[in-house]
């Protein structure tokens, strides 16, 4: 017999859930009153818990299929003060939630009470609450955790505020979506002396200005032209005084790149280019880049056989290409095909900013696009 859900107050829900979250945003993966809240909104469910990365949180809902739909949101907030001034500000100072993962759990948390009360379903589902995202990247241990073989999850989805598309909007896309970024620390190690006497020296200061012109130059011109890279230094500090010679410079920037192995070659000329530099200036360089997270690659075959029913939805609208900010969801892509997609805030408010917000209406867009994934064959 098939049970319905009436869900025509699941907004007013989803804002309280909202609210709730935004007042207590927690860092990493220490979120203990952020999974009390979860667990007091789903316990009383008829799923399976598992405690993931320290305070994570998977539920199953056995709908007695033989495969599994999984969708994710992440739940750690920032260590960013909030400017905002209306009724649910954090009460944790120096945190918020500025990057919309309280959204993610609202809508998450709401579509777990769907799913809760609807019979029947083609597949079983698996929620996943993640910690981590922000910082050391709690989605790659849940994936290589055995848990999707376990539920036997055949397809993962996510979800992701986005500034710059019409408020309510769904837009995603086949293919690359997100790139794979790395956090690149350079220090140049130099000799310091009086300007007066600056034959003596090795200038730091100057050798990193040539080491920024140099890379960049590489990276606009000896990667691939139908490849969309990214190499940014975006601080630079040097010097003491005014008249003496920099011993040592710190640079600090942002490469990314869609394909490994692009990302890969870019990786290796920072080095090739220090070593040079080396030769060439009497200087020491040290290159360190962070392993990052693996790009986004929506599952093109998993991308065209939702887009139909995509293309119904009043607030779809495809992305005509991908975005340069990078995200953990991709690890979940490495165990079953996935469909990451952004929903549109409309604001314009950058992602991380100490005033983001956004109308609490979109919330329900999130809601009705994870109930339609759930009922596609």
């Amino acid at each position: 017999m098939a049970v319905e859900f009436d869900d025509h107050n699941m907004l007013n829900t989803l804002i309280q859930h909202h609210r709730s979250l935004h007042k207590i945003p927690e860092i990493g993966d220490q979120l203990f009153e952020t999974r009390e809240y979860i667990m007091n909104i789903m316990g009383g469910m008829s799923c399976e818990f598992t405690t993931v990365v320290n305070t994570g949180i998977c539920a199953f809902f056995n709908k007695g299929k033989e495969s599994t739909i999984a969708y994710r949101s992440d739940m750690d907030g920032l260590t960013i003060p909030e400017t905002n001034t209306h009724g649910f500000v954090s009460e944790h100072p120096g945190k918020m939630h500025g990057c919309g993962h309280d959204a993610h759990m609202s809508m998450l948390l709401g579509f777990a009470e769907y799913v809760n009360h609807t019979d029947p379903l083609p597949y079983n589902i698996l929620l996943i609450f993640q910690p981590a995202e922000e910082t050391t990247g709690g989605a790659r241990p849940i994936a290589e955790s055995g848990i999707f073989e376990k539920y036997h999850v055949i397809r993962t989805f996510g979800l992701h505020l986005w500034p710059n598309i019409p408020k309510g909007q769904v837009s995603t896309k086949g293919g690359p979506l997100m790139p794979k970024s790395s956090e690149v620390n350079i220090e140049i190690k130099g000799k310091s002396t009086h300007a007066a006497t600056s034959q003596k020296g090795i200038d730091a200061l100057y050798v990193a200005t040539q080491y920024i012109s140099d890379v960049y130059t590489m990276q606009q011109t000896e990667t691939p032209a139908d490849e969309r890279t990214l190499l940014k230094i975006c601080r630079l500090n040097s010097g003491s005084a005014r008249n003496v010679i920099a011993g040592k410079a710190s640079l600090l920037g942002t490469m990314r790149a869609f394909k490994l192995k692009t990302f890969d070659f870019m990786e290796a000329r920072l080095h090739e280019i220090a070593n040079e530099y080396e030769t060439q200036y009497g200087c020491q360089i040290r290159v360190d880049c962070s392993d990052g997270y693996l790009p986004v690659i929506n599952d093109m075959e998993l991308y065209q056989s939702i887009k139909p029913y995509l293309e119904k939805l009043s607030y779809y609208k495809e992305l005509p290409e991908a975005v340069m900010i990078s995200e953990d969801f991709s690890y979940y892509g490495t165990k079953a095909p996935a469909v990451f997609a952004l929903l549109g805030t409309g604001t314009k408010i950058p992602l991380h900013s100490n005033n983001f917000d956004f109308d609490e209406e979109i919330l329900l867009s999130g809601y009705e696009y994870y109930k339609m994934l759930a009922h596609i064959n």
